[in-house]
């Protein structure tokens, strides 16, 4: 048994592995430090984390996203003509709430944006899949296990607010590639 092999393997098909779908992201401009303020509330053990997927665990990128489902076959040109057209959306960044599905929960802040509302319905135009009927813009704070989230709402409301401001627009594609223009 070669284990630098096995290994390097292992490596190499993390890095080679592909998204689905692409998506259309704010990225927000909030301090490290503040994020991990709210983070470190959150227990270790509580954290959901998949071997082969290191898109759970504590959100390292925060960002609100506008849509996901973008299909491969999208030429970058049509994503980025409507990305042009995004001035300063307004958003007001809400309490903290989780999604619940069979595998996890995703703790998160709710946003409130009629602009967001907008561009996601523009971005629609675009070849997508979608599986979720309704939008619901929000700010990832990290993957819980099951059962685990509620604990945490209310200790997290509590906390003094971080201020969430927009930084640019990331074009995060299927192959992983990330495109980021400025507002």
């Amino acid at each position: 048994m070669d284990i630098k092999k096995i290994l390097r393997e292992k490596l190499e098909s993390k890095k080679n592995n592909k998204y689905d779908y692409g998506c259309v992201m704010l990225y927000l401009d909030v301090s490290k430090e503040e994020m991990k303020r709210l983070q470190d509330v959150i227990d270790e053990d509580d954290i959901y984390r998949e071997d082969d997927n290191e898109g759970f665990g504590r959100e390292d990128e925060p960002h609100v996203t506008i849509l996901y489902g973008i299909h491969a076959d999208v030429p970058d040109e049509d994503v980025e003509k409507l990305i042009e057209e995004i001035k300063n959306p307004e958003m007001e960044v809400k309490k903290v709430s989780a999604f619940k599905n069979d595998k996890f929960e995703v703790l998160k802040f709710d946003v409130k944006s009629k602009d967001l509302q907008k561009l996601n319905k523009k971005f629609k135009s675009l070849p997508h899949t979608n599986t979720y009927p309704e939008y619901h813009p929000h700010v990832t704070i990290a993957y819980i296990k099951n059962g685990k989230s509620d604990s945490y709402i209310d200790k997290l409301n509590n906390i003094e607010s971080i201020k969430f401001k927009i930084k640019n627009i990331v074009y995060s594609k299927p192959d992983k590639t990330k495109k980021t223009y400025k507002i």
